[in-house]
Formats: structure tokens, sequence, C-alpha cells
């Protein structure tokens, strides 16, 4: 009987690329194999381990990415994760069905939207198509994504990000972490799918575990927070 839950970012608080972490050396996703993915560094294996060992544990992955970015991930294969938070919070799966109470609510939340995201994504293609530099994503029709190429200078990237700043509206929120910049629906919030799976689950012991800021919010919902070292998080606690 799982009476403590674990929602963990991953991208950054469990695994990374070698180009964020050379320590890494441990497989994380499938693409990795091939040489190149993401890969866990010791300390971040003997962390998930601990959780992993304890079947008072039920581990809930709480990410931003998609579907099939998830199936990458070597975790998404175990028997042991059920459960996971996908698209910043725009899907919740479990043993590999969507759950359709949420679903409900997000596909209600979209029809509600004064600007949606196809209408966002003809302002956003206007401004990225004539910087090859640049990818735009739609990920899913959840969310909008640039990510720059890995030589952008950060000037030019930081020049674009911030001609995107200017399509932000009062429905959206802005998500800028290393080379990706996203704009987000404001009901597309991790906090609110990991307080659904809290007051589903009933759970004595619940704990958070990010990098970013997007992930911070869901982490204040539990009763205790894990941070990596050097994460955005820290550095901006550490700014003040």
């Amino acid at each position: 009987m799982h009476n403590i839950l674990l929602f963990i970012d991953l991208d950054d608080t469990l695994f990374q690329t070698k180009r964020k972490n050379p320590k890494g050396v441990i497989p994380a996703t499938l693409s990795a194999k091939a040489g190149n993915g993401s890969y866990m560094t010791q300390a971040q294996q003997h962390l998930f381990e601990l959780f992993y060992e304890s079947d008072k544990v039920k581990i809930i992955p709480t990410t931003a990415r998609d579907f099939r970015q998830y199936q990458n991930t070597l975790l998404s294969q175990s028997p042991r994760i059920e459960t996971a938070i996908l698209y910043f919070a725009g899907m919740i799966i479990d043993k590999g069905i969507e759950d359709k109470q949420w679903q409900q609510q997000i596909q209600q939340a979209y029809q509600q939207l004064k600007l949606p995201i196809s209408q966002l994504l003809t302002q956003f293609e206007q401004l990225v198509d004539n910087h090859p530099q640049f990818t735009l994503y739609n990920v899913d029709d959840y969310y909008i994504t640039v990510k720059a190429e890995s030589d952008c200078p950060k000037a030019t990237r930081d020049g674009l990000f911030s001609q995107l700043k200017t399509l932000e509206t009062s429905e959206y929120l802005i998500h800028q972490y290393d080379r990706a910049f996203s704009l987000l629906p404001h009901f597309l919030d991790k906090r609110y799918a990991v307080q659904y799976l809290i007051e589903k689950y009933q759970p004595d012991l619940t704990l958070g575990m990010g990098d970013s800021l997007t992930d911070w919010p869901f982490m204040q919902q539990c009763d205790f927070r894990i941070i990596p070292k050097e994460a955005q998080i820290e550095r901006l606690f550490n700014a003040k």
C-alpha cells in the first residue's frame, strides 16, 4: 500500500543531457543508448533508487514532456511507475490510460480560452520563421515552445525571446529556461494536477522534487521539497 507520494520532475532534476552535466553516465532515455539522449549521474541514480526500492512510495513523474517524449524515458517502462503528469499538467495517465475526469477538466478550460493555441501559434510563426536558429513547436495543442539551437548566440536568443514576450496575454504564462521559451495557458500548471492526485490518493506524506520555477508551485503543495544543486530555484533563492 502506497502511503507516500513522490512527485518528481524529470529533465534537469532526475536526468539531463551530457551538455548540461558531463557527469551523467547512466542512460535515462531510450535515445541515450544510441549516444543522444539524457543521462543520470551516480548521485541521481542513488536518490531515485532510494525511493524506487520502497514499497511505501508511489513515484509520480511530473513533467513538461509530451506523451511520446515520456515514453522515451526508461522509467516509463517500469511496472512500479503507474501514474504520470505530462504536458505541464495537461494530461494525467494511470497504467497507460488517460485519467478521464482530469481530461474533461482540461478540455473545458481550453474551450474557454479567448485566444486559442491555434491563433497564438500563427503569431509566433510570424516572428520565428525568419530565424533559422530557432524551432517552433506546437506541443500537441497543449502549449507552444520555441527552442534555440545549441550554437545560437545568447544575444540572439535573448533578442527573439524578448520579442515573443510581447505576445503574452493574461490567459498565458511564460516559462523560459535555458534555450527554451514556452507559452502556457494559465491553467496548465503542475500544481493543479498535484492537488488533484493528492485529493485522489489521500497520502500520509507527500514529497516534491524539481529544479525550475515552474516546479516550485507544485512542490509547495507537498510536505517536503527536494531541490538539486545549482537548480534554477536555488539560484533564485541565492539572489535574494
